[in-house]
Parts: C-alpha cells; structure tokens; sequence
C-alpha cells in the first residue's frame, strides 16, 4: 500500500468549504434518536487508511526495512483506536456511504438522507487489503478470518510458520468499538474495503496467478459474507493499484476486466471506486476516455484523495460529462 504522494491530487479543491446543512429534527418511529435532514449540499467527512501494522514489534525491528514503508502509509492499533476515540467524542458518527447518493439513470447524484440530530455524518475507508505475498511476516496481519463464534478476526503467519489470530486490525478494532459505542454506527454503518486483485484480496489468493485459487475462493467466501452481514462495503481500487495518468485507454480497460473477472464475482458489483495515488483522470469536460471506461464498467461513485472535505460533481467547469466524486483525508504516518 502506498500514501498519496502527488501534490496536485492531495490539494483542496476550490469549493471545500460548504456550510453544513441546516437540520430540521424528526422523530423515526423504529429509532430512540432524534433524526435530522442532510441535505445534497451537506457536509459529509471522509477518512481512509491501509491495513494495521498489527505487529510494531516485528515492523520497526532492526532490519526490517519494510517497516519505513509501513510507518509512512499505516497506522498501528493503538493510533487507531485512539482515533476512534477522539472522532466518537468530537461527535461523529458512520454512514453508509450508499446513502449519501442515488443513481438514477445510470446517473449518479447526492441526495439527502436521515441521520442523527447533533452527530456529524462521517465515512470510513480502508484501501489496498491484500496482505500481499512478499509482505508476510514483515508486522502487518496475513489475512482476515472468522472466530468461532463467526466475529471478524485477522490472523497473523510468522516467518516460522506458527499463527496468531488476534483483533489487531481495523475491521475487529472498528467491531469491537462499535459494540461498545452503538451511537457510532447509523443504520449498521461500517466502511469500505477497496479492494485490487493482483495477489488475491484480504489475504486470500483468489488471483488468477494462484496455485491454490480454487480452494481461496472457498474460503474467503464466509468472510466476505461476514462482513457484509455486517454492514461492510466494497470498492474497487484498481486489479494492479497503477498509475491511471500513466495507463492509456486501453490499459485501463485491460485492468478493470480483470477485477470484474475475479474480485467482483466474489464481492458483489460496486458503484464505489476510489483512485490509486489519489490520481483522477477526468479531462477536459469529462471526456477522459480511461475515466469513461470506469463508467461504463458500472462504477458511479469516484474518491479521491484531499485535506478537506469535498463531495460534487467533477470536473467543475465542465460543459460535458460530469462525475459524482469525493475526497477523503488520509489517516497515515505521514498525515500524523
């Protein structure tokens, strides 16, 4: 996993400071809260980050020199539950993402929606969850898994073989603090895993390059139904997380049959799709012909990468297609 590191994608857009929306409070009969109206125009906060380092120990040890990598792109369990901590407390609260937008048309727009009166509507986001081969043993989990009694766990391969399944990522962290702290969650929110394919997807090698492919299949199955039992989303983050300003059309599309091919029949169609590096791609007047083959490959909703919060169409000016887009603030060692 890599941090934004391109200037123009991680500056603030020009139209960044839209005053929140005015709340008009309303009693849902299914919930004790008191609801209030977000309107189209409303402020909605978005936070991303990687996979934990669940093992500092293993990961800031002498001669593990994936550890600067790691340092600079994640977060460890402590910093995040910390962070839970402090948004709980400054009054947020998690959407689902989808209920913030509706497509009508094949056309994606915002749309107002319920939500807490007094709690500031706030997404979640978690990219690149591959736990990637050539990173095992190195101090992040080796993949997602399922306990016994079916709760989100992750497990951890060591490099002499033996295993821990343990609660030191993000999704059993996020768990637990939501069972602690109910009013969190609206509507069973959760976040969204964005997901590429390359080496297989939270931990599991479902890629087509995978000796064991069948079997992965299998088993990731379960967990990816647990966690959408649980109110998890996917998204997609590219099959090879590349470059798109470096990819021509075709390369594009070559990149997005592939994770239809093999991420999507395993975690349901997506409209949600959030750029590698933070790097949009929408040309002048929206014609773009790479961003125009992520449309027509179904995907609606477009995240970037940007220090304040911004969720309209894109490109602003333009005459042409527009995109339904959304920046998120990176929670990493370098935003730290």
């Amino acid at each position: 996993s890599v941090a934004c590191k391109n200037a123009d994608a991680a500056a603030p857009h020009p139209e960044t400071n839209a005053p929140r929306a005015a709340q008009t409070t309303e009693k849902n009969n299914s919930q004790t809260e008191n609801l209030t109206t977000i309107s189209a125009s409303g402020t909605v906060e978005h936070l991303f980050t990687h996979n934990l380092i669940s093992h500092p120990e293993i990961a800031f040890a002498a001669g593990n020199s994936y550890g600067k990598n790691l340092d600079e792109d994640c977060l460890t369990p402590k910093e995040f539950r910390a962070i839970l901590s402090a948004l709980y407390k400054n009054g947020y609260a998690l959407v689902n993402a989808t209920e913030t937008f509706a497509e009508t048309n094949g056309e994606t727009a915002r749309t107002p929606f319920s939500f807490p009166a007094g709690k500031k509507p706030l997404v979640l986001s978690f990219d690149d969850v591959v736990y990637a081969r050539k990173n095992q043993g190195k101090g992040t989990s080796s993949k997602l898994v399922l306990g016994e009694n079916g709760e989100i766990l992750a497990q951890t391969v060591f490099k002499d073989g033996s295993t821990k399944t343990h609660g030191e990522e993000f999704a059993p962290i996020l768990e637990d603090f939501i069972k602690s702290h109910p009013d969190f969650s609206y509507h069973g929110a959760r976040g969204i895993i964005f997901l590429t394919g390359f080496d297989g997807i939270l931990g599991y090698r479902t890629d087509r390059n995978s000796e064991n492919r069948a079997s992965e299949i299998e088993n990731v199955k379960p967990v990816i139904a647990a966690l959408k039992q649980n109110g998890w989303l996917f998204g997609c983050h590219t099959y090879s997380h590349r470059h798109i300003k470096r990819s021509t059309p075709q390369q594009m599309q070559d990149d997005i049959d592939k994770w239809k091919n093999e991420v999507e029949p395993l975690t349901g169609k997506t409209a949600l799709f959030a750029y590698p590096y933070g790097e949009w791609v929408f040309g002048e007047n929206g014609g773009d012909e790479r961003q125009k083959a992520l449309k027509n490959a179904g995907f609606g909703v477009f995240f970037g990468v940007g220090n304040l919060p911004f969720y309209t169409k894109m490109p602003l000016k333009s005459s042409g297609e527009k995109y339904l887009f959304q920046d998120r603030c990176p929670m990493d060692g370098i935003s730290l």
